[in-house]
């Protein structure tokens, strides 16, 4: 794995799509901002940091009252996710086959992630479970647990609510190369944050669409 890892992640998003062009801001300005900590101080001292950054959501993308989640059968948000730049999303309880195919026919960049459908990447596996046992230089769970925590070569994530971005970095210790967590800290977006243009034309299709497909089922 790289020297230093970091993580922004979201959960509970819930069929809200007005949320996501201002998300998309936030989680720009977050990425933007230095996350300094004592390791890395030491290691620029002698040679450039290389960081490598995942965007994750933990789950709930989709909520079934919400009617575009209903008619799109989980897919309206998943859209959104994959033009914001997400790399892997947990779709357990989200997606039928029948969702998952419609989907991989619109050749989306994120990985839809639940029990039968991991992500590896560059040594770093990303499942919804334990059950996937493969060697990895690091195994992120993508499902929410009450604390955020490395035990051995395997990542948990801390739950987080609606709003809010999770940014955990994860790096090798200086002489060992174990693991551990160098920095995390979880940031609440604020109601001023300033929608993104070419997100916030991408809810407008994706809105468009599922509206196009309700008016066709209707008698």
């Amino acid at each position: 794995m790289e020297k230093s890892l970091a993580i922004f992640y979201t959960a509970n998003i819930r069929g809200d799509l007005e949320l996501l062009p201002r998300l998309h801001t936030f989680i720009r300005q977050l990425k933007a901002q230095p996350i300094v900590d004592e390791d890395e101080v030491m290691l620029c001292a002698v040679e450039p940091l290389v960081r490598r950054t995942l965007l994750l959501d933990l789950g709930d993308s989709c909520a079934p009252d919400v009617w575009h989640c209903a008619e799109t059968a989980g897919r309206s948000t998943l859209l959104v996710l994959d033009a914001m730049g997400y790399h892997a999303v947990n779709v357990s309880g989200i997606l039928t086959p029948e969702s998952r195919t419609k989907l991989d026919a619109n050749f989306l960049k994120v990985a839809l992630v639940d029990e039968s459908h991991p992500w590896h990447d560059k040594g770093i596996l990303i499942t919804a479970n334990l059950c996937d046992n493969r060697s990895h230089d690091l195994r992120i769970i993508l499902s929410p647990h009450e604390t955020t925590r490395i035990d051995g070569h395997t990542l948990y994530l801390a739950t987080i609510n609606t709003g809010q971005v999770g940014m955990i970095q994860v790096g090798s210790r200086i002489g060992n190369g174990t693991l551990a967590i160098q920095a995390h800290e979880i940031f609440m977006m604020s109601s001023n944050t300033l929608p993104d243009p070419t997100i916030a034309a991408t809810v407008d299709y994706v809105l468009s669409e599922a509206r196009y497909h309700q008016k066709r089922k209707d008698p």
